[in-house]
């Protein structure tokens, strides 16, 4: 049976694990304790949480969760990522650090919406454009074919009205050249509607 300590620790790690998007796991071997407080720093300003966890509390706090699979991502000494927001932006975040700063820390893989990712598909998730980017053009996709319906429908009203102006300009040149202009000789008064 746990310690209250340990039911403490289970916890904390149940509820982040619930509330996050996404969890990447890391092995952190190799990082000083200056380069952990770095990392956490950078990781916190853009709204991640940083816990180094023991995997066995975090198995059966997934497990308390119904998400299975963690024990593929857990191995070693690990340290977890949480993220709340847009995932790709959290790896993207993490897979950053790692290269600007030259990290050691490995990512093993992540937990996402229940399902376990290996570091392949977060390092993935990294290359993805932001959601709001991903989003937008999903709207625009969506939007083309209709855009495109609505064009073919007013086709041949726009044709017709084209057509028409055409005739009404050519009718207005016709009926200037054909139209006689009566002639009047000098000193001749134009003509009376009157008969008189």
């Amino acid at each position: 049976m746990p310690t209250p300590q340990k039911e403490n620790q289970i916890e904390e790690i149940r509820e982040r694990l619930s509330r996050c998007t996404i969890a990447i796991a890391t092995g952190y071997q190799g990082l000083t304790a200056s380069d952990m407080t770095r990392l956490r720093r950078h990781l916190q300003e853009q709204g991640v949480e940083y816990r180094v966890v023991k995997n066995t509390l975090t198995l059966r706090a997934a497990r308390e969760l119904e998400r299975g699979g963690m024990e593929n991502v857990l191995i070693g000494p690990t340290a977890v990522a949480f993220g709340y927001g847009d995932v790709s932006a959290v790896a993207k975040t993490l897979i950053a650090y790692i290269a600007s700063a030259r990290s050691p820390l490995i990512i093993h893989g992540a937990m996402m919406d229940g399902s376990i990712l290996s570091a392949e598909q977060v390092r993935g998730l990294a290359l993805l454009p932001p959601r709001e980017e991903l989003l937008a053009r999903l709207i625009g996709q969506m939007q083309a074919p209709i855009a495109g319906l609505v064009n073919v429908l007013s086709a041949p009203l726009r044709n017709l009205a084209y057509v028409l102006q055409r005739i009404a300009d050519q009718g207005g040149a016709q009926r200037e050249a054909t139209t006689p202009v009566p002639a009047q000789g000098p000193g001749e008064k134009p003509l009376s509607g009157d008969g008189g």
